[in-house]
Order: C-alpha cells, then structure tokens, then sequence
C-alpha cells in the first residue's frame, strides 16, 4: 500500500476526531516523551496500571494524531506556495485528484467558505471522501 492511500485509509478510520481538531494546533503525543510519559498519559486515574479502556483510548487517540500529522505534512508539502490553503493547481497536483482523473470532485465542492482554496479542515474532508471513494469494494464472499 503506498503512502498516499495509507494516508487516506488512516484518516477514513479516524475522521470523526479529525473534524474536531482541524481547527486546532495538533497535540504533542505521548510518545514524544518515551514510554513513561506515554503510560502516565493514559493511564487516566493514576493508578499505576492500565485499563482496558484506558489503553484503547490511548492507543486510539495516539493513531489518530500520527494520521493527522502526517495529513498535515502532505497539505504543506502541496502547499507550494505556503499560504496556508490549497489553490486550483496546487489541488490538481494531488495524487487523490489525479488518480480519480475526469471524475475526480471538483475542488469548489470543499471549498466551504469559497475563498478559492482548501484549508486544511476542507482538505481533510475532501481526503476523506476521495479515499473513499477509491477504495476497492471488498468481493462478496462466494456462495459454497
């Protein structure tokens, strides 16, 4: 799988907390600290151990920050000329746009408050649905 459509995948997975944070400055992870900081950042009542739930909201909420960071990393890198949005060329350079050719969404339908680019909270949007729309159809299973 190349990065592009793990990007995709990964922000399909995770977009209901995406949507949220676009607007946000993205969090330091735990991680950035090693594996204490990483264990007292969620073990949330300080207990010394961790739950169940504890360890699936840290691990979710881990995921979802390196999905974001690296969404982030590929809008700047489009970003060509740093102004912090996506314009028409800058769009049609996308590998989502490329590959999807002639039926590729137009940009205007992201562009939400038609300034003439994407945010990075439009972006997000438009990845979640172009990946969407590119991913293989799982095959029904064959009848025996």
């Amino acid at each position: 799988m190349n990065r592009r459509i793990f990007v995709a995948v990964a922000l399909m997975v995770a977009a209901p907390a995406f949507a949220q944070q676009a607007a946000k400055p993205a969090p330091q992870p735990a991680l950035q600290g090693g594996p204490d900081a990483t264990f007292a950042a969620w073990d949330k009542d300080g207990n010394g151990t961790l739950s169940k739930d504890e360890f699936r909201a840290g691990w979710l909420a881990t995921r979802e920050d390196l999905a974001l960071r690296r969404l982030r990393t590929e809008f700047a890198r489009h970003d060509a000329d740093k102004s912090g949005k996506l314009e028409a060329g800058e769009y049609a350079k996308l590998a989502l746009v490329q590959r999807a050719g002639t039926s590729a969404p137009a940009m205007t339908a992201f562009d939400k408050d038609k300034d003439g680019g994407l945010q990075f909270a439009e972006y997000l949007e438009f990845v979640k649905v172009a990946g969407a729309q590119q991913q293989p159809r799982a095959a029904a299973p064959k009848a025996k």
